[in-house]
């Protein structure tokens, strides 16, 4: 809700038919609505927004609607008659954006690793993957790229979920091929410049993309996330699983 009321975020979603545009309120049955109205505060905007739905229409504006699309993509449902659209919140941006080509050889940068690029011990590399990487996505939005396959219908917006910088314990870990490593020290600064990077701010002071760090602390485990209990001392959730989140979040991403 809060990006459809930022007048700096272009919005990738769909309005009824499946037609994809690239930002909200370009609809005229939108843009006569005071949620369009950038004359307004951002605040009163949202509460004009809210104003129009019902409860059970807020619930499916911040819950994936797996009839809209795969469940792992995040696809809120919009409102029709007000000229909301859906969204797609989940477009993965860690080791590259994840996008089919918009055109033939015309494609996003897929980087090394990031235990690779994190194994550099260099500042200057992670902010400058992290901007790449908002350019390219921001990119995509304007263009209507698109997640997966080029047929695909989950356009790429600008909520950008990356970096994953759980912490590697196990080789057996399946997303390890995901993480900078083993060390909290290491994952935090990396996870610091990288999100800088994603967010860099134009004249206007608006980002390129809006960064989610990934995922849940101790998220280790392929199945049943959410229902595992694990045992962890305190000791070690402070020393291991929690620092690289708070030196990330100094960086001010979105979630």
């Amino acid at each position: 809700l809060a990006a459809a009321a930022m007048p700096g975020f272009r919005l990738v979603a769909l309005v009824s038919g499946g037609v994809p545009h690239s930002h909200g309120c370009i609809e005229a049955r939108a843009r006569a609505l005071p949620y369009c109205d950038t004359r307004l505060t951002v605040d009163a905007r949202i509460a004009d927004l809210l104003s129009r739905m019902t409860l059970e229409e807020k619930i499916a504006q911040i819950g994936s609607q797996s009839e809209l699309g795969v469940d792992c993509a995040g696809v809120s449902r919009g409102k029709a008659d007000i000229g909301l659209p859906s969204w797609m919140w989940i477009s993965e941006t860690n080791t590259g954006v994840s996008s089919a080509c918009f055109q033939k050889e015309r494609c996003v940068t897929t980087f090394a690793g990031p235990m690779g690029i994190a194994a550099s011990f260099n500042r200057t590399v992670w902010r400058l993957k992290g901007s790449t990487l908002g350019g390219e996505q921001r990119a995509m939005n304007n263009v209507g790229g698109v997640r997966l396959m080029p047929n695909s219908s989950l356009f790429i917006g600008l909520t950008a979920f990356g970096p994953n910088i759980n912490i590697a314990r196990d080789p057996r870990f399946g997303r390890s091929s995901e993480l900078p490593g083993e060390d909290p020290l290491l994952s935090g600064e990396y996870a610091f410049e990288m999100v800088s990077g994603m967010q860099e701010r134009d004249s206007h002071g608006y980002p390129k993309v809006a960064a989610f760090l990934k995922h849940f602390t101790a998220y280790s485990t392929e199945k049943n996330r959410g229902l595992d209990n694990y045992s962890i001392s305190t000791f070690d959730y402070f020393d291991t699983y929690l620092p690289q989140y708070e030196r990330a979040f100094r960086a001010h991403p979105f979630g």
